[in-house]
């Protein structure tokens, strides 16, 4: 940020202050600790030389309550792309807060029909009919959406996602572990309990959804699977789910992931630390008498 704008930010902050009402910055007009006899507002070339000697010190810098949240409202998204993602972080960064990112990510993660519909491809996003079917059991989500493509099949290999695009993204995304972890562990736990209540009873078309397997490879794409703060909840119930798909929705998932994957090591680490992991716990909880290989290689 140049000079003069950080100026300016100081200046801005002892005419209007950030906004919020339990600010603790002495240098702030919000603060009740304010360190300022308010008079000096009366004189504004005054205001700017304090400005210019506060952006000298380096002064505490608040971040503008107003200005976050008139940005938040203009940032509402319900789908990913790579530029968004992109403005969202640099929106983060430069204020030094990550609040935004982090409720867009939950209102993503969290939402089967946002994550199912970030990253597609272009020749897909404006071309897919969307089947409103309304559920009329009181229990159920009042509308479930599934979209058709007669492109998209259980017999072919073609997705509307844009592995390269999602792939970027995600990299990018990764490396903010420390500021979305513990908002993605929830999202996903929300998300994968719901998607496992509704494949109970929409398998079918669960499967035959168009944008249905973005939903897995976006996931298997995070770093978070081999984590062991995901492992024995996350991990298990995507793996859960994933299993418990139809033979031909399970072949397609491997096939694309053959199709689209340069080197499968990290997936296999995934799996490899899971089974690992899940076999141990096991152990610690199951008085094991006997070698035989039937009972060691099977879970009662």
């Amino acid at each position: 940020m140049s000079a003069g704008k950080i100026i300016h930010r100081y200046f801005h902050q002892l005419i209007h202050g950030c906004g919020n009402n339990q600010c603790s910055n002495i240098y702030c007009q919000s603060s009740s600790l304010f360190k300022y006899d308010k008079t000096i507002l009366n004189d504004r070339n005054e205001v700017a030389a304090e400005a210019i000697r506060l952006s000298l010190e380096h002064v505490p810098l608040c971040v503008d309550e107003n200005i976050i949240k008139e940005y938040e409202e203009k940032m509402e998204i319900n789908k990913l792309t790579e530029n968004n993602l992109q403005e969202l972080i640099n929106h983060c960064k430069k204020i030094d807060n990550w609040n935004l990112l982090n409720k867009s990510i939950e209102d993503i993660f969290s939402n089967r029909l946002n994550l199912l519909n970030s990253f597609l491809k272009e020749d897909f996003s404006n071309n897919i009919s969307i089947n409103k079917e309304f559920s009329s059991t009181a229990s159920a989500t009042p509308k479930s959406f599934f979209i058709h493509d007669p492109r998209i099949t259980l017999d072919n290999d073609e997705i509307t996602l844009d592995i390269d695009v999602m792939k970027r993204s995600i990299k990018l995304l990764n490396s903010y572990e420390d500021q979305i972890s513990l908002t993605i562990h929830k999202s996903l736990n929300l998300l994968l309990n719901t998607l496992q209540y509704e494949l109970k009873s929409k398998q079918y078309e669960l499967e035959t959804d168009a944008n249905f397997f973005n939903l897995f490879i976006i996931i298997f794409e995070l770093s978070y699977l081999s984590d062991p703060f995901f492992l024995f909840d996350i991990t298990r119930l995507f793996y859960s789910i994933l299993t418990n798909l139809s033979i031909d929705a399970q072949a397609k998932f491997v096939r694309i992931l053959s199709k689209y994957t340069k080197n499968l090591n990290d997936y296999i680490s995934h799996v490899q630390q899971y089974i690992t992991l899940h076999t141990l716990r096991w152990c610690n909880h199951v008085q094991i008498e006997s070698d035989n290989d039937e009972l060691l290689s099977s879970e009662p």
